[in-house]
């Protein structure tokens, strides 16, 4: 590998370069009124919003500066059915046999439910849905990943299993060891996903205003009133869905901004791989994560490079030259095929991390509500989560709901507890390498 070849990949998202311009929404410059306001223009507020406006809700929706401007458009674009290091029997030993089979069900179908609303309001986002490959990268995984199949199959999930000779086929490396395959999962351009949903909304009927931060909630009257530089929005109910962007020590609700943990996760984009080695990795154009602690994910865009990522180990300090060495090196062990890589783009995203890895729905007020907690499974999560949240806030039917709603429960010594993972990453580094 030449040394310096990493050297001019650009510190630039590489999405709204295959998506086109952030569509352009005023700033808010009045005081409006309206049923529900939605703060934060990503995935889950603009599903929330776009199917509140499909039911005749009167919604604004106020964003601090563009659709898809945080995590929701800086993601790697996997849609996955499935959850992070929990099962299905995991989640309702945690939830109990009222929300736990739901949030199961919800999971399982979650991929669908983002391809079926592609596909029903017709969003132009480069979406593939060539299924989702979770393969064993060591021998002593197997067995355990062979019993997640059975339990997400007996869930009602797609998942099936395929052997070594399958799996090492399909993916194009004989590194693997056998995998977790769901038909229902696949890729997207998440950038284009969300700005195609803000477009969708606001034909539906939403209001939808950017470069407007919310500043503070008031209330009066029985009603809230959300104040921006600018305007202002008075609504009967809040849905705060900002995740893992809760604005630090100002948060509008600082007891959630301390319920989770926010990660910074890298993404890198290759230059475009020839035909002829595409036509021999992920032979139905996939999305791969593994399982390693040290996460392994990538996935082909439409113009045909690769993009993976991956968190920088106990400091942030020259994490982008690091990872561009690091994340090259490994997918040239994985792909030989590959012989030199060079990435073309980095760039960096939030995501929100729960000590249990489940979402979270959370009440700050009565009628305020702040789901979040995806965990790195945040497109088919949000995508779901907020359809059943605009649901359940036009009917108050509670069988909607997937989680209870409960109060924000801050995690003890959080400031420490939020370097916790990026501190832990050389130690699953050290358990990846000694598996076998």
């Amino acid at each position: 590998m030449a040394p310096q070849a990493h050297r001019h990949a650009l510190r630039q998202n590489y999405w709204p370069t295959a998506a086109g311009a952030a569509i352009a929404f005023p700033r808010l410059d009045a005081d409006i009124d309206c049923d529900v306001v939605v703060i934060g223009a990503g995935i889950m507020g603009l599903n929330a919003a776009l199917e509140l406006a499909g039911r005749g809700v009167s919604v604004a929706v106020v964003e601090a500066e563009h659709p898809a401007a945080a995590a929701s458009g800086r993601n790697g674009g996997l849609v996955v059915p499935s959850l992070p290091r929990v099962g299905p029997l995991d989640v309702v030993r945690l939830l109990g046999d009222r929300y736990g089979p739901e949030l199961v069900r919800l999971v399982a179908d979650g991929a669908q439910t983002v391809f079926s609303t592609i596909e029903r309001h017709q969003l132009k986002c480069d979406a593939v849905q060539g299924g989702w490959i979770n393969p064993a990268h060591a021998g002593e995984l197997v067995e355990g990943l062979q019993a997640r199949v059975s339990a997400w199959q007996r869930a009602g999930s797609r998942a099936t299993w395929l052997n070594a000779a399958e799996a090492r086929q399909r993916i194009g490396s004989d590194t693997f060891h056998g995998a977790l395959y769901d038909p229902s999962g696949g890729h997207l351009n998440p950038f284009g996903y969300t700005q195609e949903l803000a477009r969708v909304a606001s034909e539906k009927g939403a209001r939808i205003f950017c470069e407007s931060p919310v500043l503070r909630v008031g209330s009066g009257g029985g009603r809230y009133v959300v104040h921006t530089p600018t305007g202002s929005i008075t609504a009967n109910t809040i849905l705060q869905c900002t995740n893992a962007m809760q604005g630090g020590p100002q948060s509008l609700a600082p007891a959630v901004a301390r319920s989770f943990v926010p990660l910074t996760v890298f993404q890198l984009a290759t230059q475009v791989i020839s035909a002829d080695v595409r036509r021999t990795i992920l032979k139905g154009n996939e999305a791969l994560s593994d399982t390693r602690n040290n996460l392994f994910a990538l996935r082909f865009t439409a113009d045909g490079r690769i993009v993976t990522g991956g968190m920088a180990p106990v400091s942030q300090w020259m994490a982008e030259p690091r990872l561009l060495r690091s994340l090259a090196r490994r997918m040239e062990r994985i792909f030989p095929q590959l012989y030199e890589v060079k990435f073309d783009f980095i760039w960096s995203g939030g995501a929100a991390l729960t000590p249990d890895f489940l979402p979270r729905l959370f009440e700050v007020g009565k009628n305020w509500f702040a789901p979040l907690g995806c965990n790195g499974r945040g497109i088919a999560m949000t995508t779901s989560l907020g359809q059943r949240l605009a649901s359940y806030v036009v009917d108050r039917d509670p069988e909607v709901l997937p989680l209870p709603i409960t109060s924000a429960a801050p995690i003890k010594a959080h400031t420490f507890a939020r370097y916790v993972p990026q501190l832990l990453l050389p130690v699953g580094i050290l358990q990846d390498a000694m598996r076998r």
